[in-house]
């Protein structure tokens, strides 16, 4: 501002003041269009700064709006890639835990057909030995009654022969006499070696029980024996069925996988992406910083008002930069009113009639023409027509309409009247526009 003003000073005392100024009419003309000129690109040229710093200021708020998106896209981004990794970890798990139960289901089917096997083996050994028990009591019975007809005397008399002959008429007859009970005991008692009749009927005995006990095991043994089988076909089918669900799972569990890899990977480019977005935002928004400083500080602007708030520095930031682009319009509009002041000064010096700086530009706005509108003229025809037969009767709408619209078409169609153009008064100014400061 000091500078200006010596300057203001120093063209005053070279001017040589109003009487000097009058005496060169002609030098005085071309000085006031330099200045004019000079005038006119000062405020092009801040008019230029004020529109960059305009579009530099909704830049950085873009700028600032897409980072804190981009912010908020990353995080929702991180988010959802530890839901992944946590989804991934809960398939890990829960794949070991199949893989495990898989084992544990294998050494169970392993243990029940290794027991199956012993079972059965063990059916079949039983099985065997009873065999071979009762084929031993077969032959046992089968070689006592071959003794027991051997034992018998081959020389028998003609009497033992009519004898036997009586007796076994008698039986057939169904008599029963005491000699045929002698006979039978002596038959019992050479077979078994035993005469006691007490301990036969005892053994006998003793015997149906034990070949009906080996029948009932051998029955049970047969039960035991199908129900093992039912069992293992159960095993078998239910260890197929787990087969097919691990097998199953183990195809569902892979393509599971193999989606999260695939939309990993697509999370990974999008994140490199915004990365480098991110990283290209910043670097923009770094060099538009340096910009604003570098021009703060060329203007020697007082940033007081940024230093004196809590938290802040006089380094330009992302949060205070519109603080400082705030105070570089202040700054820029003085200047512009310090212009202005001083060419009113220089106008009432030269006695010419003053110019506001801040309006001059308004002058390269288009000229509203003014609208004429002329009356509609009859002719003598027209009046005629008008005035004709049933002039006397009161015209509608219509009729009004139909007579008046063809004498507007044909002007229409006509000459159109020019606006008057409005006289220039003086030279061309050019300023700066109003609306940009």
């Amino acid at each position: 501002m000091k500078e200006m003003q010596t300057k203001l000073l120093q063209r005053k005392k070279e001017m040589g003041g109003r009487i000097r100024s009058l005496k060169r009419p002609l030098h005085q003309r071309k000085h006031i269009r330099i200045m004019e000129v000079r005038v006119n690109q000062a405020t092009k040229s801040f008019d230029k700064l004020l529109c960059s710093n305009q579009a530099l200021r909704d830049e950085i708020d873009h700028l600032r709006h897409q980072r804190c998106s981009f912010a908020l896209m990353y995080q929702r981004l991180s988010r959802e890639l530890l839901s992944q990794h946590n989804v991934m970890e809960d398939l890990v798990e829960k794949s070991v835990l199949a893989y495990d139960q898989r084992s544990e289901a294998l050494a169970r089917m392993l243990a029940v057909r290794e027991r199956s096997k012993k079972d059965t083996s063990l059916c079949h050994t039983e099985m065997t030995e009873l065999k071979r028990v009762i084929d031993h009591e077969i032959k046992l019975r089968s070689f006592m009654v071959q003794k027991s007809k051997e034992s018998v005397p081959i020389g028998e008399d003609e009497e033992a022969k009519k004898r036997r002959a009586e007796q076994a008429q008698r039986e057939r007859m169904g008599g029963e006499s005491l000699e045929t009970y002698q006979a039978v005991h002596r038959l019992l008692v050479e077979v078994s070696g035993d005469s006691d009749l007490r301990q036969l009927g005892r053994t006998f005995v003793e015997n149906e029980e034990k070949s009906f006990a080996y029948f009932n095991y051998i029955n049970e043994l047969n039960n035991n024996s199908t129900m093992l089988k039912d069992r293992i076909n159960k095993l078998r089918t239910e260890i197929l069925r787990f087969e097919l669900e691990n097998k199953q799972y183990d195809q569902q569990w892979q393509g599971q996988l193999k989606e999260l890899e695939r939309e990993l990977e697509q999370r990974r480019g999008l994140a490199n992406n915004l990365e480098s977005q991110y990283t290209v935002v910043l670097k923009f928004l770094d060099q538009h910083k340096t910009a604003i400083a570098h021009l703060f500080n060329k203007m020697n602007c007082n940033p007081a008002s940024i230093i004196g708030k809590l938290g802040c520095s006089a380094q330009v930031t992302d949060d205070n930069v519109t603080q400082f682009i705030g105070i570089l319009e202040e700054e820029m509009h003085q200047l512009s009113m310090f212009l202005s002041q001083c060419s009113y000064k220089e106008a009432e010096e030269m006695e010419l009639p003053p110019q506001n700086l801040l309006l001059v530009s308004c002058s390269l706005l288009p000229a509203v023409t003014p609208s004429t509108t002329e009356a509609p003229s009859f002719d003598d025809s027209t009046t005629e027509a008008l005035l004709g037969l049933g002039s006397e009767q009161p015209l509608d709408f219509q009729t009004l309409r139909e007579r008046v619209l063809p004498w507007v078409m044909h002007t229409e169609q006509g000459k159109v009247p020019k606006a008057p153009s409005a006289p220039l008064r003086g030279k061309k100014k050019v300023g700066f526009n109003p609306k940009s400061a």
